[in-house]
């Protein structure tokens, strides 16, 4: 009971702060312009970031920031901005927090792999993910908050899609998902976090020769697919409507200044 009388205050003080984890390769870390953000978007700087000293080539990284674009180069920014600011909106209490790490061309096969299965290698990128997190929460419990993991947005799959990573590995992505997600909630103690993420590869592309098998084990992965790889509170999200780079608005403008 003494024990109890002097955690429970201690507790009691603590500020809860919801932590929402992104990662993937080019299109987690994001190639959209800060420039062509709306002047009518306004970014909430109540939430704070941390991202990988592998991102805004290391400028601010490894520590909390007020909302900022964390992408390859400053001048880039991801999905943090619209989905901090959002989720603020959504749950104006408690505070919203998100940590972040991923690297364009990266595949999960390899590099993403959590190295927990026979004969499996755990990849660097995992590693440096898994580092990020534990170093952000730990950071975040020495500012006395009391870190919630709600949720992992992830947004990957064409590497393993591509013609240089195999057949093979394409076949395999809907276990190599299924493993990942479950490896990701053992790592942070989060049985049923939710798990968020995108579908791939809108438009076929030669060189995309796994393209068909991986969207299609994306959707074997979901929660309502009723396969053998489905993972409990795994949400598709359909993208194949979003807006690519090459339809920036500013490149076509260029594109049409010179035909």
């Amino acid at each position: 009971m003494l024990t109890l009388g002097i955690i429970l205050p201690i507790l009691a003080q603590q500020k809860e702060i919801d932590v929402y984890l992104v990662g993937g390769q080019s299109n987690a870390t994001r190639q959209a312009y800060v420039k062509n953000i709306p002047a009518s978007f306004k970014i909430d700087t109540r939430v704070r970031i941390y991202y990988s000293r592998f991102l805004n080539k290391g400028e601010g990284s490894e520590q909390w920031n007020p909302l900022c674009q964390a992408s390859e180069t400053k001048n880039k920014f991801g999905i943090e901005l619209s989905l901090g600011t959002k989720l603020q909106s959504l749950y104006p209490k408690p505070q919203i927090a998100l940590i972040k790490h991923a690297l364009s061309g990266s595949n999960l096969y390899q590099q993403w792999n959590p190295g927990n299965r026979q004969k499996n290698i755990r990849g660097e990128e995992y590693i440096n993910f898994i580092k990020t997190v534990k170093d952000a929460i730990i950071s975040l419990k020495q500012q006395g908050y009391r870190p919630i993991i709600k949720a992992m947005v992830w947004q990957q799959g064409e590497a393993d899609a591509r013609d240089i990573a195999g057949m093979e590995q394409s076949r395999q992505y809907s276990s190599n998902l299924k493993n990942f997600i479950e490896q990701i909630r053992k790592e942070f103690n989060s049985e049923n976090m939710l798990f968020v993420y995108g579908t791939v590869i809108p438009i076929a592309a030669s060189r995309f020769t796994g393209r068909e098998l991986v969207r299609k084990a994306q959707f074997a992965v979901s929660n309502n697919s009723n396969s053998e790889f489905s993972v409990n509170n795994a949400l598709l999200i359909p993208a194949d409507d979003l807006q690519m780079l090459y339809n920036d608005y500013q490149i076509q403008h260029l594109k049409m200044m010179y035909i």
